[in-house]
């Protein structure tokens, strides 16, 4: 497509992994000759997304993980900024305040009369069983910390335009 009807740096989703040398795929694996498309890695050279390849000549784009959220709007942040998380790690502080009940079971064995008998005699072996309802020490906040929820949804491939390739 002409570079009028498709600015450079444009970014859409599709359902097939390869559409033209013109899009270039965010997969974290294929490598584009920088002579191939100079004013894309002029403008994007830099930036967290934009990774070496495996020679000085060529470079790739991060990989976008299924499920993570693409791209968010706003001019809070610059454009291309890496955000998010594919993955969250819950600690203490995303709990509600809570406690765990056990039993603490034990046995108290009077002294010379162990032996073979101790676990099946208690009464001839002098041993006396005994339990506790007991409860853990209060974890967790009264009001623990929010935990982003990803929403449902479905997988497409992740491009950017980078312009007509040069030969």
């Amino acid at each position: 497509m002409m570079r009028s009807v498709q600015p450079i740096g444009m970014i859409r989703h599709f359902l097939f992994s390869d559409i033209g040398p013109s899009w270039l795929k965010f997969d974290g694996v294929t490598e584009y000759a920088r002579a191939t498309y100079p004013e894309f890695v002029a403008r994007a050279k830099g930036l967290p997304w934009f990774l070496a390849g495996t020679t000085a000549s060529t470079f790739k784009l991060i990989k976008v993980p299924a499920g993570t959220a693409t791209v968010a709007s706003g001019f809070d942040t610059d454009a291309g900024t890496i955000i998010g998380s594919d993955k969250v790690t819950l600690g203490i502080g995303n709990l509600p305040a809570h406690d765990h009940a056990y039993t603490d079971a034990s046995v108290t064995m009077a002294a010379g009369k162990s032996g073979l008998l101790a676990g099946v005699l208690p009464i001839v072996t002098g041993s006396t069983p005994s339990s506790a309802d007991k409860t853990t020490g209060k974890a967790g906040k009264a009001t623990p910390d929010p935990v982003p929820i990803q929403p449902p949804g479905f997988t497409a491939n992740l491009f950017v335009f980078a312009g007509r390739p040069r030969a």
